[in-house]
């Protein structure tokens, strides 16, 4: 007799089995084992309280009443015989009925077949090549028989880590339980050519990162070679069960006994690289969702949520199957440990190790399905893995970043009073986004980092619904920053700075280019600019053993626009408004003026009107008006009275000063828009300037970002172009006087201007736009 069969007889023996009875089924155990490297039987156990020991010695697969069934590979047998329970050994599920096997991947994809394994292997690689711009292949790893461990991404930037769920979907990590196998390979297909053209499928795929395995035990699944799944085992290569080979909250490193598995690394550090926020796992066997914990009685601190999703899952499927689908249990769901106690599952160690909300999934009763039945069972599912997919969208979720730097942080997201057992989650410190997926309901959430002060949020999330909570944290450095009130303002108007350092300063020193005051030790100063430019700030602040500064450079832009008021500027070219400004109107009982004189004895300046819009008050505008003086004072010649919106000709200054004086007086009811003049110099005493070639353009070069455009008659249209001849800006002005901001970078540029029929063109140089 052979050796094994001679090692079985001497546990006979040391057991003490004398009858003949139980000598057959411990003989075809070991020819088993001899054939397939583990055996697969069932066994009466009417005290269930014995399956905690047992969980520890076999790896148990189902359990009807009082009929346990289980698998064993040599170890696990010899250990189970010393118990002496009388067992039946059971013909393997992967030999029950041959199904048929294609080593064309398109016809994979039409139903009816499982792949061989090259025929795999090449399908997952058309599907990124067919769709390179949202799909990637990941190996997770590569075996001693060369099989490897496949997984696609499927996102809209594969390549990038975004703000987004990360889900992962994975099957047959119990190499003869194939359903999920196939099911996976048809999600991928779905979800790739739904893209683009199913809305939902489009907007999952762009705001989820979706990771799919469809095959996690290539080595089981293929134990009769690479073309047949018939056969399959449930163990790997080894004979050893991956399903309990991982790190267990309680029972530890190695629950089952064995050395990590060469699978068991692979996906440890699969799972270690990536972030994943949610996923399951697919078996076979039974039909129903099993949910953490395996390893507890104990619930999880997340056990309404986990309720509330496997429901939904079993409630869909409901709708489109057989009334005898997914209808055990708790009418398709289940508590793990309170279905049986199992150590060393993935589900428990994506939960507890890696803050992955996962799931198993058993979706059939036969474990090889006949493929005439691959497709019913697709229908069955596939609306509820789509839902399982959106899931991962919801709950709490945002991102958690520095408050200064705004660097991305590794930070974790606590629930006080709420989560134990590892319930809480982390950011991915990639990105710094966090996704905590919870039942409806108000939380108190710490937010918390190495080195900073943490941060605690009353928080109510929604069922179905994402609740976004962005969140800064600071560790106490000094760090300088302010901000301004406004950055772009009017010639002779005030800017109020603000301190926004962090670290508690204790000294401030400001300089402000072209402000009054030009320096402050003011924590929060008010500064005035008269004068129109681009200028720099500065701040540095200190506490004892500590500076910081922080310098913006041209962070005040000071347009050439005057204001409505009573006083008085020097000026060749400009924009006047009312006391609002060109976004405000004026106010009630105003009475201001204001005088405009000319920098050169020789120029004159002229007033152009680009829309106007005051108070009616009769004939002699007796309610709100405003009033233009020829010279320096109200003494002087009164050349209009405006109001209205009409907008009169140009007004030109002839007195000897080429000064214009405008007073505005309002009532104390109905306010307007106000008015917008175009001030420019002109070198005659009412008398438009005959400008070479009909145009002139200035100041030239241009400095402060400001181009006049003066012409004779009004200008149809005007265009920019670079030194390479591209068009960098294109206006239709329709004035005689037009004042154009200019963005372009520093350089030369070529102004051509359409008028009166014909094209004129000049050169302008812009510095320091």
């Amino acid at each position: 007799m052979k050796k094994l069969l001679a090692v079985g007889y001497a546990l006979l023996i040391t057991i003490s089995l004398s009858a003949q009875k139980k000598t057959i089924p411990i003989e075809r155990a070991f020819q088993e084992l001899d054939r397939r490297g583990e055996v697969y039987f069932s066994f009466q156990l009417k005290d269930h309280s014995l399956l905690s020991q047992l969980t520890h010695v076999i790896s148990l697969d189902n359990i009807k009443e009082n009929t346990i069934y289980a698998y064993a590979n040599r170890k696990e047998l010899s250990e189970f015989l010393t118990y002496q329970i009388d067992f039946t050994v059971l013909t393997a599920p992967s030999e029950l009925e041959e199904v048929q096997m294609t080593d064309r991947p398109e016809q994979v994809l039409d139903w009816n077949y499982y792949p061989t394994y090259p025929a795999y292997e090449t399908l997952m690689a058309e599907f990124v090549s067919n769709h390179p711009d949202i799909c990637k292949l990941l190996t997770i790893g590569t075996l001693a028989s060369g099989r490897k461990l496949l997984a696609v991404k499927i996102t809209d930037n594969p390549g990038i880590q975004e703000n987004e769920p990360e889900f992962l979907y994975s099957s047959s990590i119990h190499g003869d339980e194939t359903t999920g196998y196939i099911l996976m390979l048809h999600l991928i297909d779905y979800l790739l050519t739904g893209y683009g053209t199913d809305a939902r499928i489009t907007e999952m795929v762009n705001n989820t990162e979706i990771v799919i395995c469809p095959l996690a035990n290539p080595d089981g699944t293929y134990k009769g070679g690479n073309n047949t799944v018939n056969g399959a085992t449930r163990g790997n290569a080894n004979d050893v069960d991956i399903n309990r080979n991982f790190p267990d909250p309680k029972g530890g490193p190695h629950p089952d006994g064995n050395v990590w598995q060469p699978e068991t690394n692979a996906f440890m550090s699969f799972a270690g690289f990536h972030h994943f926020t949610m996923g399951a796992n697919f078996h076979g066997g039974t039909e129903v969702i099993n949910y953490p914990w395996d390893t507890w009685s104990k619930l999880a601190a997340d056990d309404a949520w986990w309720i509330f999703v496997s429901r939904e899952y079993a409630d869909t499927v409901h709708l489109h199957a057989p009334a005898n689908y997914m209808n055990e249990y708790q009418n398709g769901i289940t508590n793990g440990n309170a279905w049986y106690e199992i150590e060393g599952g993935r589900q428990d160690y994506m939960n507890y190790f890696r803050n992955c909300r996962e799931v198993t999934m058993e979706i059939s009763d036969i474990k090889l399905l006949p493929t005439s039945q691959l497709i019913n069972h697709w229908d069955y599912n596939y609306r509820s893995l789509l839902n399982y997919i959106q899931e991962s969208g919801y709950g709490l979720q945002g991102l958690v970043t520095d408050s200064m730097s705004g660097e991305p942080l590794n930070a974790k997201v606590f629930i006080t009073g709420f989560d134990k057992d590892s319930s809480h989650v982390f950011t991915d410190p990639a990105v710094g986004d966090y996704h905590r997926l919870l039942k409806g309901g108000f939380y108190n959430v710490t937010f918390s980092s190495a080195g900073y002060y943490p941060k605690t949020f009353s928080v109510q999330v929604t069922d179905k619904q994402p609740k976004i909570c962005n969140v800064q944290l600071y560790n106490g450095r000094l760090k300088t920053n302010f901000k301004a009130d406004t950055t772009i303002i009017a010639v002779d108007q005030s800017v109020h700075f603000t301190d926004q350092s962090a670290g508690s300063p204790q000294t401030w020193s400001w300089t402000f280019e072209g402000g009054n005051p030009s320096s402050s030790t003011e924590t929060n100063p008010i500064v005035n600019y008269d004068q129109p430019g681009f200028y720099t700030v500065k701040l540095v602040v200190t506490r004892p053993g500590s500076v910081d500064s922080l310098e913006r450079n041209q962070y005040i832009e000071v347009k050439p626009w005057y204001l409505m008021g009573e006083k008085s500027y020097t000026v060749c070219h400009g924009q006047f408004f009312d006391s609002g400004g060109p976004n405000s109107q004026y106010t009630d009982n105003e009475n201001y003026t204001i005088t405009f004189s000319p920098p050169e004895p020789a120029k004159k300046l002229k007033a152009t009107f680009n829309n106007l819009a005051i108070e009616e008050g009769g004939t002699n505008c007796e309610n709100d008006r405003l009033l233009v003086y020829d010279g320096i004072s109200t003494n002087d010649n009164l050349i209009a009275t405006l109001c209205g919106s009409s907008i009169p000709e140009p007004l030109f200054a002839q007195n000897v000063n080429g000064a214009l004086t405008f007073r505005f007086i309002s009532n104390s009811s109905n306010i307007a828009a106000g008015w917008n003049i175009t001030l420019a110099c002109d070198s005659n005493v009412g008398i438009v300037e005959r400008f070479e070639n009909q145009v002139r353009i200035f100041p030239n070069p241009a400095v402060n970002g400001i181009i006049i455009i003066e012409t004779e008659s009004a200008m149809q249209k005007l265009i920019v172009r670079d030194i390479t001849g591209k068009i960098v800006s294109s206006f239709s002005p329709f004035a005689e006087t037009y004042m154009l901001t200019c963005n372009w970078p520093t350089g030369i540029y070529l102004v051509q201007i359409g008028m009166k029929g014909q094209w004129i063109n000049r050169k302008i140089q812009v510095i320091n736009p």
